[in-house]
């Protein structure tokens, strides 16, 4: 007499190794996100720099946007008429922040100058806003020189300094405003 023994209908062997290769995978991921090296941390501005994302206030950062737009219809202008716009000009084509609505009000009443600069080249172009509320928004300078548009802030009712170049508008405490992405900016 043969006996045979069977063995009955499971799937205890399947599971273990699945659960064996779950464990691996977790194992693994584990010790590759322990291992990856932490990101940098982000480098301090220099003195004479401000970050549009965090170092402004709401008005100015309305007041940034506003002019980084207004930067490039100021070119079409000028490219148009073969001359730069004056504020009055602009606050007649109701561009912000030249336009003088309940909005500006808000934002700090910048009273408007036109100064065009000797660069050389010709295409210095400098609108300086002094606020009338610094405690809303500083005032500002939009430089304009053929390659895009530099924007400056100080937060005092206070016009730039003549010429409105770099050391001379860091040496009266102005402060340019600049834009830095991070990881920060996606989340």
């Amino acid at each position: 007499m043969h006996h045979q023994i069977v063995r009955r209908a499971g799937a205890e062997r399947e599971t273990l190794w699945v659960l064996l290769a779950a464990g691996a995978i977790l194992a693994s991921a584990t010790l590759a996100v322990g291992l990856r090296a932490a990101p940098d941390a982000d480098a301090p501005l220099a003195a004479h720099l401000v970050d549009s994302r965090t170092g402004l206030t709401a008005a100015e950062q309305g007041l940034y946007a506003d002019l980084k737009a207004a930067g490039e219809e100021i070119a079409a202008l000028r490219t148009a008429e073969g001359r730069a716009p004056t504020p009055e000009e602009l606050a007649a084509e109701a561009l912000p922040p030249f336009a003088a609505d309940p909005s500006a009000a808000a934002r700090g009443g910048h009273a408007w100058t036109l100064a065009e600069t000797d660069d050389g080249t010709g295409d210095g172009i400098v609108y300086a806003g002094v606020s009338a509320a610094p405690e809303l928004a500083g005032s500002l300078v939009l430089r304009l020189d053929g390659h895009g548009a530099d924007i400056w802030l100080k937060r005092a009712a206070e016009a730039p300094p003549a010429p409105p170049e770099d050391a001379a508008l860091t040496a009266a405490g102005w402060k340019r405003i600049v834009s830095t992405f991070t990881a920060g900016v996606t989340r």
